[in-house]
């Protein structure tokens, strides 16, 4: 006979491969010969799946990946509504945007500038705040700092929603509105981006750590597939296109889009946050 170790390897082994087949057959029924989509769909829950089957996880050790995994989930949103920054918000800036700033017109592709030099103020401000907090007991966990996150996500994506409603095909708005809504992701970004790498780094075992630190990046790699698929939704002309059976005709229906999904995902994960910080076993 077999030793158990071996058995629970190839039992493992087979499961895995099993999955892999049925979760490419259902990922080949949504996007055909797309096997890029396929691959990275597939391999974002396979590989999760695999280190939860590791038989030398303790339980402690099981319920930090699993708190790793929630927020994984949760983040895909944000880059999925964040990343259309380079897509349809770059697509927007040059259609529907005043970029003159007196007689000279800003082209296009600069607006996107606009996060970075943010992130370098943002970067030296938020720790001081984490810190003040830190002092008067009263920082959030790292599971909030992620949902507050998605909820500025969400805001930012509101205010372009004011500044696009009622206005009429072929009226630009102020760039005003667009910079409100960078200046808002990018809040975002670093109560998120860099809070969930540490807890990564926290709360795996170290026999783990770059595998799980690969896996934290593969759903980051899932968001941006999910991004280019959501920025399909771009309204055109005489088009009605529908998600979910909600019609997109106009951009304020589509940025609406982003203000539901990242709510949605933040309230989630505002709701989960006390249950995930006690399955942390400690970790901050």
């Amino acid at each position: 006979a077999l030793p158990t170790g071996t058995s629970r390897q190839k039992r493992n082994h087979l499961l895995l491969g099993l999955l892999t087949v049925i979760l490419a057959g259902l990922f080949y029924g949504c996007f055909g010969n797309d096997w890029i989509s396929i691959g990275i769909f597939t391999a974002c829950i396979v590989f999760p799946v695999s280190i939860l089957l590791e038989g030398s996880l303790t339980k402690t050790e099981r319920n930090r990946i699993f708190v790793i995994y929630i927020i994984a989930f949760f983040v895909i949103f944000f880059w999925a509504a964040y990343e259309q920054a380079g897509a349809s918000l770059t697509l927007f800036a040059s259609e529907q945007t005043d970029r003159f700033i007196f007689d000279w017109e800003m082209s296009a592709s600069w607006i996107q500038s606009f996060n970075p030099f943010f992130v370098v103020i943002l970067a030296a401000v938020m720790p001081g705040i984490w810190s003040l907090l830190n002092k008067r007991g009263m920082e959030p966990s790292s599971p909030t700092k992620q949902a507050i996150g998605l909820l500025l996500l969400s805001l930012g994506y509101l205010v372009i929603c004011f500044g696009v409603k009622d206005i009429e095909p072929g009226v630009k708005i102020s760039l005003v509105w667009l910079v409100g809504l960078y200046f808002i992701h990018t809040m975002g970004e670093i109560c998120l981006s860099p809070i969930g790498l540490s807890m990564v780094n926290k709360l795996t075992p170290v026999r783990f750590a770059s595998l799980m630190m690969g896996i934290w990046y593969l759903s980051t790699a899932t968001a941006n597939k999910f991004a280019g698929i959501l920025s399909g939704l771009y309204p055109e002309k005489g088009k009605t296109k529908i998600l979910l059976g909600y019609p997109i005709e106009n951009m304020y229906d589509f940025f609406m889009v982003f203000v539901a999904m990242s709510a949605t995902a933040s309230l989630i994960l505002f709701l989960l946050s006390k249950k995930l910080q006690k399955m942390m076993h400690g970790v901050e």
